[in-house]
């Protein structure tokens, strides 16, 4: 009877040490799923599907696999971390913003419902990329190769808002205006007809200077003896002095009748401020004169 006793304490104690035996820990995959993995990961792979090769052999690559297939997978799956692109995602509003709060789709497929900066691997090739934010959508197709890391594929929502003057008006953009054009034609002629006369008239008064004085222009005698130079001195001056008024009066006829063109043919028109920026302006200075133009043609 005493033997029974101890022999149902030692049960009693030794059952809690049984209860506290650590549980086993689990198996890694099979050797059918090792084998499996290994030839469809190189199906994937012939097929671009980097994404799903490196899966696949990332799970033969395991301990637990047989150590022929086990090794192969383990190279692949180093080769194809170097191979496979990456893309990066950006989305931002009109004024350069970052849009953080945006879901992205790649091909359809929910890729993440908001943008921290981070890259997500992709499969060479052709892809399709959707950004929604605030209910707006914006679709970019890339095209990604093999080897491309971080690519940046971003997306604009809005447009850029006007600036502002002080931080309140925003600034308004230049209107058109209405004024009163002059022909610039007259302007030109106004000037060349001043120049002309007053280049005549200097001319006519250079020739009087240049006249004998025993010559008279009233008469049109010299008092000299026949074959005397000083008549060839009077005729060369009366030449000048001739041409020179001749030239001055045309010149001012010219410079009246740009007068009256001037303000006669005056016209009301709108500009824009593209034409506001053009100008042609002449110039008249000592010995010289010209038209200058400003703007863009």
């Amino acid at each position: 009877m005493t033997r029974a006793i101890v022999l149902l304490l030692g049960v009693a104690i030794a059952s809690p040490a049984m209860a506290q035996a650590p549980a086993p820990t689990p198996a890694g995959p099979s050797k059918e799923v090792c084998i499996e993995s290994h030839s469809k990961g190189q199906d994937a792979r012939e097929q671009g599907k980097l994404s799903l090769a490196r899966k696949l052999f990332l799970t033969c690559a395991q301990a637990s696999c047989p150590a022929l297939v086990q090794g192969d997978c383990a190279r692949f799956a180093d080769d194809l971390g170097r191979t496979q692109p990456s893309i990066t995602f950006v989305a931002r509003d009109g004024n350069g913003a970052d849009l953080p709060d945006t879901t992205v789709y790649v091909d359809e497929m929910l890729i993440t419902t908001r943008i921290e900066g981070t890259s997500h691997e992709i499969d060479p090739g052709k892809h399709s990329i959707k950004f929604v934010h605030a209910g707006k959508e914006q679709v970019v197709t890339v095209v990604v190769g093999a080897g491309e890391k971080g690519r940046a594929v971003s997306a604009t929502f809005g447009a850029p808002t006007p600036a502002t003057v002080t931080g309140t008006q925003p600034v308004k953009p230049s209107e058109p205006v209405t004024k009163t054009v002059r022909p610039q034609g007259a302007k030109i002629m106004m000037i060349a007809g001043g120049a002309l006369a007053v280049g005549g008239i200097a001319l006519g008064v250079y020739g009087l200077s240049t006249l004998p004085s025993n010559c008279s222009i009233g008469s049109h005698e010299c008092s000299a003896p026949p074959g005397d130079p000083v008549f060839d001195d009077a005729s060369s001056a009366m030449t000048k002095v001739n041409i020179g008024f001749i030239a001055g009066g045309v010149g001012v006829a010219a410079a009246v009748g740009g007068l009256v063109w001037y303000f006669q043919g005056a016209k009301t028109t709108t500009e824009t401020p593209e034409q506001q920026a053009r100008a042609l302006t002449p110039w008249l200075v000592p010995g010289g004169g010209g038209v200058s133009f400003k703007g863009r043609l």
